[in-house]
């Protein structure tokens, strides 16, 4: 039953992510950042929990010198931890705004008779006979 419970756990947020459709390379880049966080904040929060937890063992264990020292190690690694995550989530969004792959937006040449919008007048076209009204 846990494995069942933990198998939803982790599938739902994919289940939830299927709602968009990747249709470009800018909708691509931004499912598997939202996927990415997803993975940082839940990597963060066990990663918190594992300090919390190994705290209140180091605090029980309170005479007892080996339980203390594995907890006190346990705490130390999991504050590494804790760094490295954060610190490769900092990176990534350094690179990812660095190199960012948002659209460019190039104007279309408008050569209708709309000089509002930026077009020429159809009798001043370049290469175009003049037209006799």
């Amino acid at each position: 039953m846990k494995k069942i419970i933990a198998f939803i756990a982790l599938v739902a947020p994919s289940v939830a992510f299927a709602q968009t459709k990747v249709v470009d390379v800018n909708s691509l880049s931004t499912k598997l950042s939202s996927i990415g966080n997803v993975v940082v904040y839940l990597l963060v929060a066990l990663a918190v929990i594992f300090i919390v937890w190994n705290t209140v063992i180091y605090v029980i264990k309170g005479s007892g010198e080996e339980g203390r020292s594995k907890a006190g190690m346990n705490i130390l690694w999991g504050i590494v931890g804790l760094f490295v995550i954060v610190s490769i989530w900092g990176l990534v969004n350094i690179l990812t705004n660095t190199f960012s792959t948002t659209a460019t937006q190039q104007p279309l040449p408008n050569f209708g008779n709309n000089t509002t919008t930026g077009g020429m007048p159809g009798n001043n076209i370049p290469g175009t006979p003049p037209t006799v009204n």
